[in-house]
């Protein structure tokens, strides 16, 4: 039997304060226990990806590639080594080092004063070196600066220079590559949904918190907002009404880089269905007789992600697929159209009035590949 191992990273339980495995280590386990149970059967992995952490690790184990190094801020403004992947003539950028910790002792610090400028500087640094596109994965991010950061050091633009005007040369500068933004979250920028106001509930930061800084910031999304319109739209019919860039969905990723790049003409995607293009997964899938996901948690949002894109892939191929996770909360009713034909929890609940014995990530993970590759081998 031919198996495709093609799962997100996870942690060892909901909470995104969890220590992590990579996708490239969750493969590897499933792997692990799959082959103890089957040995004969075949195994690819294909680590997956929506964007965030680790976006750099997966695509690398997947499409190999160079990793340029190069030097960026962080949120506080000091440069720091760091790397974007070449592949050929594309560049793969993470943003997730750049922006800081949202779980970190200093989160509101971070949210109120850190800047996105890393991530422009390593963008800058993929363009000068002769790459045609660039696509970014980017996650949750500690920083929550509108991504004016960013357009600046795209820019080359000192602090005093206004946004508008910022705007239009980090356009110019992009104009000539195709930039694709990875986006791992799929809140806008503001709004009662948006990234503002998910600040609330990282540490230190409540709701008036959240709330202040979507103020503080309003004006500015305001101007790069009216300085994004005032370009003329190919793709609007006259008297059509546009949808603010901040309240589009993926804008708030990275605290707004999203937001800010797309208003600078970058396109901005579902970070999970970008890497399955990316990868040619749809390839893998069809070389494929079942194909294995795994991910954090499985509720409605985790089929915006990794296990979602699996499996919508695995549909269009005809090819069964199942999934994996520490916390599963989808009914089977609601996988009904999503390419999943099962899902299962990493660990059997346990007996009423007993607690769950303590099992490290890796053991879980191969416990439970063994028992689904029984289930599921043929």
């Amino acid at each position: 039997m031919r198996l495709l191992m093609a799962p997100d990273r996870i942690g060892a339980g909901p909470d995104d304060t969890a220590a992590m495995a990579s996708a490239v280590d969750v493969a590897a386990h499933l792997a692990h226990g799959w082959t103890h149970a089957r040995p004969d059967d075949e195994i690819t992995a294909h680590p997956m990806t929506d964007g965030a952490a680790g976006f750099l690790e997966a695509l690398a184990a997947t499409l190999g590639g160079e990793h340029e190094a190069v030097l960026a801020r962080d949120p506080w403004g000091v440069e720091a080594p760091t790397t974007w992947l070449r592949v050929g003539h594309s560049a793969y950028v993470e943003a997730a080092t750049r922006l800081g910790d949202p779980q970190a002792p200093d989160a509101a610090r971070l949210a109120t004063e850190g800047s996105s400028a890393g991530v422009g500087d390593v963008l800058l640094a993929a363009i000068r070196a002769g790459v045609r596109r660039v696509v970014l994965g980017v996650g949750a991010g500690g920083t929550h600066d509108a991504g004016l950061g960013a357009l600046r050091a795209l820019a080359g633009a000192a602090p005093e220079v206004p946004a508008e005007a910022v705007l239009r040369t980090a356009s110019e500068v992009l104009r000539d590559v195709e930039v694709v933004v990875a986006a791992a979250t799929l809140e806008p920028l503001v709004g009662l949904s948006g990234a503002g106001a998910a600040l609330a509930g990282r540490p230190g930061i409540d709701a008036a918190a959240a709330q202040a800084r979507e103020l503080e910031l309003a004006g500015l999304v305001a101007t790069i907002e009216s300085a994004y319109r005032a370009r003329p739209s190919l793709l609007l019919g006259e008297g059509a009404k546009e949808v603010r860039a901040s309240r589009r969905p993926h804008t708030g990723a990275g605290g707004g880089v999203a937001f800010a790049l797309a208003c600078a003409g970058a396109r901005v995607l579902p970070g999970a269905d970008v890497v399955a293009v990316e990868t040619d997964l749809a390839a893998a899938v069809g070389r494929a007789d079942l194909v294995l996901t795994a991910g954090g948690v499985l509720d409605g949002g985790a089929l915006d992600g990794v296990p979602g894109a699996v499996g919508r892939v695995a549909l269009a191929a005809l090819v069964p697929a199942v999934a994996l996770a520490p916390t599963v909360r989808l009914s089977r009713r609601e996988l009904s159209g999503t390419g999943l034909e099962a899902i299962y929890p990493l660990t059997d609940p346990p007996a009423p009035g007993r607690a769950a014995p303590p099992v490290d990530l890796a053991t879980a993970l191969s416990r439970r590949a063994s028992r689904v590759a029984r289930t599921w081998s043929r």
